[in-house]
């Protein structure tokens, strides 16, 4: 556990190139072994320590190859993160040391899985996502564009959105739920491995991670 007392709460969505339904929502491998993604955290409500964290945001840029969610030996992930530059140096530097990993909770279940972390930058980022959930986005710069629409269909209830419960693999951590969507901007530049990659899944997730959740 964290020595020091964090709280973030938000909202969290995905761009990737995985087929739709994402795998990894079912704790599933890729869709064909590889994915190539884009995650995007917008933080409400936080602190770390006496740091306030109110409406920053957060990016990260990477790839993984084989099942992250069980004990598959040849997976890998390797990732960079863009840290919204409108935070103060005490701000970023908290915001590095809660999504690296290192004082716990469900970023640092999550940060094991990252093999390798490229490169840290600071960038401003813009994060837009309307009330209803009709639509989420996010850029970063002149280098990240991505967002999508919700997902509905001609059997879909227009006034409800196509959501799962009880998610067997939520990059957020349990408990929270997914709100599919269609990708339509799928733009991002980053570190020195990054690949133009076609977004073809996106989901929407709302998180709430403390030290010890």
């Amino acid at each position: 556990m964290s020595e020091t007392d964090w709280h973030l709460k938000g909202e969290w969505f995905d761009v990737c190139s995985c087929s739709m339904p994402c795998p990894c929502t079912f704790a599933q491998a890729p869709t064909g072994g590889t994915c190539r993604f884009t995650l995007v955290w917008q933080i409400h409500e936080g602190h770390f320590g006496d740091v306030r964290l109110d409406g920053l945001g957060i990016v990260a840029l990477g790839e993984f190859h084989g099942n992250m969610w069980v004990d598959d030996p040849d997976a890998t992930m390797t990732a960079m993160f863009y840290i919204d530059a409108k935070g103060t140096r005490e701000q970023r530097d908290a915001l590095e040391e809660i999504f690296r990993g290192n004082v716990g909770g469900w970023p640092g279940k999550f940060g094991s899985l990252i093999t390798e972390v490229r490169d840290v930058q600071y960038a401003p980022i813009r994060w837009d996502a309307a009330e209803d959930l009709a639509y989420w986005r996010a850029s970063v710069s002149d280098r990240v564009s991505v967002g999508a629409t919700a997902l509905t269909g001609p059997t879909a209830d227009p006034n409800r959105r196509v959501q799962l419960i009880n998610a067997p693999g939520a990059e957020v951590g349990p408990g929270q739920i997914a709100t599919w969507g269609v990708v339509n901007d799928d733009r991002a530049e980053g570190f020195d491995f990054s690949a133009e990659y076609r977004g073809g899944s996106s989901k929407h997730f709302p998180f709430d991670w403390r030290p010890d959740a």
